[in-house]
């Protein structure tokens, strides 16, 4: 489920009204100006002669044109503008007369003017406010983003404060252009039930098709299919420290000797050698690993405070999108800086393969809280687009945990086509474990 979300909320445009000036300016009065048709004409007379019928309906046409661009990137401009106007109204909410240093990041990508404008009408208006941007560290500092979906440019604001991260987001302004084309597929997502218990369940690894590991936090629980029905069939103990809030995370991680049990702040390892003296427990302030996420692909990401990740290949490139605290998902490439932003997505996200499309999809969490219903849908990425291909698949609680059940390999690749989901059921207070496959229609 999604962290939270403090609010959605770019610059003085460009001034087309000054080139045109400068156009005219240039031309002296009556003198001879060179037509699209190739002859010098009077200023008074017809840009195309009454001979060439077509040329002067094509003059017309280029003229109709060049003022319905201009028309457009004008409202466009004030679309931006009164956007940064409002996203810069709701942080000053946040931050009364304060000092404050900015960033900016354009993942849009807006024009170098456009991002100039927006930064400038930002700033301009958060001083109105009272606020004093200064250079250098500061006891707050903002990190303005531009992103977009498909369809709207959006604001992003994250408040970091040494003692916690506020966002605020805004949508500015419709992406010009056509709207993005219908994908050439659709997901369907299918669902069965495992098991449930009352206890939480942090993860769900499958050793084989009929036997099953639940991760809670503090014992390691053992599920076997028997029949048609999985049955509880022993538990293990975990001498952590302290029992983890709802909401927390858990990984198992097997090794070929070994096994690890992560919970937040801690690590708990059993050997599997003989003479093992059972699992031991100890404080950890490593970042929790990821079943399919390679070290690799996450060392050097600005990544921040993150609470889920998964990693996929499409276009030949391997991608990584990462959600955080702050209620939003980054899209990472080659580089540390994130290459696009996601606000309306959860926290828990896994990718799966289907064969359509790029190949990879993401599932990914609603963005309610913890008291409302969740569902998950399948999100197909192209380039830095990202457009849902399935129907939402509704839950009756919310989604605590979404991982993908299998350590992946060559020789196991149907585990890349499954997931296992963890909710909460509302009306029972039980959690419940569902593995999710997905089929492709072209």
């Amino acid at each position: 489920m999604a962290g939270v979300i403090a609010g959605r909320d770019l610059p003085p445009q460009f001034p087309v009204w000054h080139s045109t000036a400068r156009l005219r300016r240039s031309l002296p009065p009556m003198a001879g100006v060179l037509s699209s048709c190739g002859k010098p004409v009077s200023a008074k007379q017809n840009l195309c002669l009454p001979r060439s019928r077509g040329l002067a309906i094509l003059c017309h046409f280029l003229g109709f044109f060049l003022l319905s661009t201009i028309v457009l990137l004008k409202a466009r401009a004030d679309s931006f503008d009164e956007g940064a106007r409002v996203l810069a109204r709701k942080v000053s909410a946040s931050i009364p007369g304060v000092s404050v240093s900015c960033e900016f990041r354009n993942l849009a990508p807006l024009s170098r003017a456009e991002f100039a404008n927006f930064s400038a009408a930002f700033q301009e208006e958060l001083q109105k406010r009272g606020a004093r941007i200064t250079p250098g560290d500061t006891a707050v500092k903002l990190v303005v983003t531009i992103a977009r979906d498909p369809a709207e440019f959006m604001g992003v604001v994250q408040i970091e404060r040494e003692e916690n991260t506020e966002t605020v987001i805004e949508k500015i302004g419709p992406v010009d252009g056509p709207a993005a084309t219908e994908p050439a597929f659709s997901l369907t997502l299918h669902r069965e039930f495992l098991f449930s218990q009352d206890r939480p369940i942090l993860d769900v690894v499958l050793d084989d098709e009929k036997h099953a590991e639940t991760l809670g936090t503090q014992a390691i629980s053992f599920y076997e299919l028997q029949g048609d029905e999985w049955m509880l069939t022993g538990s293990e103990h975990l001498p952590n420290h302290q029992p983890t809030e709802r909401g927390e995370r858990g990984f198992i991680f097997q090794g070929i000797d070994s096994k690890a049990a992560y919970i937040s702040g801690e690590v708990c390892t059993l050997s599997l050698l003989p003479g093992s003296k059972g699992w031991e427990c100890k404080r950890n302030t490593d970042e929790m690993p990821v079943r399919t996420v390679a070290a690799e692909a996450m060392a050097g990401k600005k990544v921040g405070a993150w609470v889920s990740a998964a990693q996929f290949e499409t276009e030949g490139k391997t991608k990584l999108v990462v959600t955080s605290e702050d209620g939003l998902a980054r899209l990472y490439e080659d580089g540390a800086e994130p290459v696009a932003v996601f606000p309306d997505w959860g926290s828990e996200i896994a990718s799966v393969y289907s064969g359509c499309g790029s190949g990879w999809q993401l599932l990914v969490t609603g963005s309610g809280d913890w008291t409302q219903a969740d569902e998950i849908q399948a999100i197909d990425i192209q380039g830095r687009r990202a457009q849902a291909v399935s129907d939402p698949m509704a839950f009756p609680g919310p989604v605590v945990a979404l991982h993908t059940p299998f350590a992946r390999t060559d020789a196991n690749a149907l585990a890349s086509g499954k997931a296992v989901a963890v909710d909460r059921n509302l009306q029972t207070g039980r959690y419940e474990a569902y593995l999710l496959t997905i089929s492709c229609s072209k």
